[in-house]
């Protein structure tokens, strides 16, 4: 028997959402559209519900951040994915404060990793679009790079944020 996911739509100002939990952990959250949307999730897995403790708890987050305002998210409930570069990857891009940036390269230069083409794939498989914040994260000389979700959504977070960045 397959486990179970709950999912629940979140407009937010780009584009919906796809929030999915199951009983303990967030596994997702993607923009509609995406590269690797809900991946590793089967469309009979998945059952869509106005309401779920997870997700609610996910949802406030959401809103927080679209209202600007500054939280902390160290507690959140993420599943344990990925490998373990991954993992140290995600991490990493959970420390990045509100409205802040940095580059591929400095995250390699940081994590000891000799690529940061290694480190952008990392960061372009990360399943916890906005509050697991990839989007701060910029090419060489502060540039506006790849978004799974596309450059237009990334520079709208950006400059939600208020962040200092090259467009091209």
């Amino acid at each position: 028997m397959s486990k179970k996911y709950a999912k629940m739509l979140y407009k937010s100002p780009i584009g919906t959402l796809s929030l999915v939990a199951d009983d303990r952990y967030l596994f997702g959250i993607w923009v509609d559209g995406q590269s690797h949307y809900e991946r590793g999730l089967l469309t009979n897995d998945i059952v869509v519900v106005n309401s779920h403790p997870v997700l609610n708890q996910i949802a406030s987050c959401l809103d927080a951040y679209f209202k600007g305002q500054v939280q902390d998210l160290s507690e959140l409930p993420l599943a344990p994915l990925g490998t373990d570069f991954e993992k140290r990857v995600w991490s990493y891009l959970r420390e990045i404060p509100f409205g802040q940036t940095v580059t591929y390269g400095q995250i390699a230069k940081d994590l000891q990793v000799a690529s940061a083409q290694a480190i952008g794939g990392a960061v372009g498989r990360n399943p916890w679009s906005i509050l697991v914040p990839c989007h701060r994260v910029l090419g060489a000389g502060n540039r506006l790079t790849g978004y799974a979700s596309g450059i237009d959504k990334k520079a709208w977070l950006l400059k939600h944020e208020g962040s200092i960045f090259q467009e091209k």
